[in-house]
């Protein structure tokens, strides 16, 4: 059974999650922007930190999913599933689609504030794609939260797609919009994710460690497409000029990465765990705070400029998903009093 609220899951269990979503995703999203923010080339460097990622995953998560004495290596050891690998497949081509384009976005001056920000709807996308597809209903206040941060999203980001010069003509900031569209096209594949992997779980159990590694282990063939790409990314990054010391001539970059790869571990974990518990839209609302906690590290330790427009559009979204979770479990203490 799958609970739809932070309130099910045990102290120690909360603890786990806030020490790898929190702690591993805000570590995660400020070794990322290290990286963009040193990288003077070409590339975005988007592609080789989303192998890196899938790579190192599919490493660490591989022995959790291993039987030596029941299975071959015809099968490389691994045993047998309770999910249908074919049912991973879909999940799979989503969730390296949705990968790709998020590490893609820098690339059309999508700075990492106005990122999280932006992703900050996919508590609005998830549910609007659960009452479209998945026959789900939202109370009031719940409607009344995703209206919130949507009015927040819209007064974070015209003022962006659509700046005003000194002269006071508007123009359309086309780079923008283009980075907008495809982080919109990620959000609303994410929401179809989430919404596939809490049935799944509905329909065959729990079974986040089988999850987290043939999402990523099953991805890592789709990399042969770019393969050309990722050489090129690896060349820049290891080729830096910038090294921990002149006795170490390892890049500062290299090392970067590492953080990075593993920041992401403890990250994609816990939301594992998190989304093994909870329903999707609690999951997404969960992120959301987490994302406004790397917002300020952003602003404060890489001195990005956030725009009154977007502080008044993060204070909405923020209130929004608040608004949401206090609602939610205001709403779930009095079944239970009804239950008793």
């Amino acid at each position: 059974m799958v609970h739809t609220d932070l309130t099910y899951i045990t102290l120690s269990q909360w603890l786990l999650i806030v020490y790898q979503v929190f702690g591993g995703c805000c570590t995660n999203v400020f070794v990322l922007e290290n990286l963009f923010k040193n990288n003077h080339s070409e590339y975005g460097l988007g592609s080789i930190i989303t192998f890196s990622q899938f790579l190192f995953v599919s490493l660490i998560s591989y022995f959790a999913n291993t039987d030596f004495k029941s299975s071959n290596w015809r099968y490389l050891y691994l045993k047998q599933t309770n999910i249908p690998v074919k049912k991973w497949g879909i999940l799979v081509i989503m969730y390296f689609t949705v990968s790709i384009l998020n590490n893609q976005v820098a690339r059309f001056n999508i700075t990492i504030p106005v990122h999280i920000i932006f992703r900050s709807c996919g508590t609005v996308v998830t549910m609007i794609i659960g009452y479209l597809f998945a026959g789900k209903s939202y109370n009031r206040n719940q409607i009344i939260s995703g209206i919130i941060i949507t009015l927040g999203i819209l007064i974070s980001n015209i003022p962006l797609a659509f700046p005003e010069t000194p002269s006071h003509k508007i123009i359309i900031n086309y780079e923008f919009l283009m980075g907008i569209s495809i982080l919109l096209f990620a959000t609303i594949l994410s929401a179809f994710m989430g919404l596939f992997n809490e049935s799944l779980f509905k329909a065959y159990g729990t079974y986040w460690q089988e999850s987290l590694f043939y999402t990523h282990f099953l991805a890592l063939p789709l990399f042969l497409f770019i393969s050309p790409l990722l050489l090129q990314e690896f060349k820049v990054i290891w080729n830096d000029d910038h090294y921990i010391s002149q006795d170490i001539p390892i890049s500062n970059q290299f090392i970067s990465l590492l953080v990075n790869v593993g920041t992401q571990y403890l990250c994609i974990r816990g939301v594992n765990i998190l989304a093994s518990k909870t329903s999707a839209l609690t999951v997404t609302v969960a992120l959301i705070v987490r994302k406004f906690i790397s917002l300020l590290l952003s602003v404060l330790l890489f001195d990005n400029k956030v725009s009154t427009s977007g502080y008044i559009g993060s204070i909405f979204v923020l209130g929004g998903a608040f608004y949401y979770s206090v609602s939610t479990n205001k709403k779930n203490k009095q079944q239970t009093i009804k239950r008793e």
